[in-house]
């Protein structure tokens, strides 16, 4: 069974993926992967108390005061995450306070939007409590999908469900100028193949969210895309089923920041 991490991880370097897979080589995780993967969890984390929020904002609370409840549960859970890295941050050289001092602002940002987001609902609509956390946009978080019938297993940031099976691609890092990065389109679009199968409907687009400009931007499922979907799980599991080391990759400043590089040049 392949993940769809293991087809993104093959358009980024199929020699490394098979050293993960099929060698059992695995790199230590880099300083940006780590506050990355930090990021993403305090976002997932964070969200999930969203409910209890809502339902507690009255007519009477400012934007201040709602704002202020997102900046202290960002900030609990953005401790908690950097405390349960600790180990693994101080192997890179990096400091808990030196992690926080950086990632801090982008959750002040992302407290001051969400707050943005429900108060403008909350005062257009003019409602509050339990009947402001019904209005607000559903999802379901973390959703993981199996498929046989594709060897494929995924699991989905989040799936809105107000206007059908909507899935969101959550990403923390750089956005490209415009549209989505090639690695993310076919992230999201294996994703809607997984809730076609599974929910027996046509899925049809995407979002991938970059939450560094607050932005979503649409991935549109056609022929071509999923034919490429297709062909790719199947290369890769040719290269994975194979006794053969797949070649190294083109552009170098991939090595170069590459965990395993002298293993990879020895081999």
């Amino acid at each position: 069974m392949l993940s769809v991490t293991d087809l993104t991880s093959y358009m980024y370097c199929s020699r490394k993926l098979y050293f993960a897979k099929v060698l059992q080589v695995r790199e230590k995780a880099a300083a940006p992967s780590l506050k990355g993967t930090i990021k993403h969890a305090v976002f997932e984390d964070a969200g999930r108390q969203d409910k209890e929020i809502l339902s507690s904002l009255t007519e009477h609370d400012s934007f201040a005061s709602l704002e202020m409840k997102y900046r202290t549960v960002y900030y609990k859970v953005l401790m908690f995450h950097i405390q349960r890295a600790k180990k693994d941050l101080e192997a890179q050289g990096l400091q808990s306070m030196a992690v926080y001092q950086e990632l801090w602002p982008f959750f002040l940002a992302e407290a001051k939007e969400k707050s943005k987001e429900f108060y403008g609902l909350a005062k257009e609509k003019k409602i509050y409590g339990e009947k402001l956390w019904i209005a607000a946009p559903k999802g379901i978080p973390e959703l993981k999908i199996i498929s046989e019938k594709m060897g494929l297993i995924g699991v989905i940031d989040r799936v809105e469900i107000d206007a059908g099976f909507v899935p969101i691609e959550i990403k923390t890092g750089k956005a490209p100028q415009e549209g989505v990065w090639k690695e993310n389109m076919i992230q999201l679009g294996a994703y809607m193949l997984l809730l076609s199968e599974h929910y027996g409907k046509d899925i049809t687009e995407g979002y991938v969210e970059y939450r560094t400009i607050h932005e979503r931007r649409k991935v549109l499922m056609n022929p071509f895309l999923k034919d490429e979907i297709i062909e790719l799980i199947q290369r890769v599991r040719q290269i994975l089923n194979g006794e053969e080391l797949p070649p190294k990759v083109k552009e170098e400043w991939k090595c170069k920041i590459c965990g395993i590089r002298e293993i990879c040049f020895q081999s």
